[in-house]
């Protein structure tokens, strides 16, 4: 999603995942907001997994969640794999 494992970012007052989202897009390959947001509904996809100090953002405010200096936001794409038995 990104071309780098961690980036460092200087939270302005007010910043929400939406934002951060805006800005990460300047940082990721191609593709990368249709990565974060499904494209029929402009939601963030249901697969992925994003949390802040540990916490899913669907569990706080969403793509709303205020971020401050010092927050831990963790984005996870979804894991696949595996086969069909029988």
């Amino acid at each position: 999603m990104l071309d780098r494992k961690s980036l460092e970012f200087q939270f302005r007052p007010g910043m929400t995942m939406r934002d951060l989202f805006a800005e990460l897009s300047q940082f990721g390959r191609q593709g990368f907001e249709k990565a974060i947001y499904d494209p029929r509904t402009g939601r963030m996809n249901e697969y992925l997994a994003v949390f802040v100090n540990s916490r899913e953002i669907r569990s706080l405010d969403g793509l709303d969640t205020r971020l401050t200096g010092g927050d831990t936001v963790t984005i996870m794409p979804p894991m696949a794999g595996g086969s069909a038995i029988g």
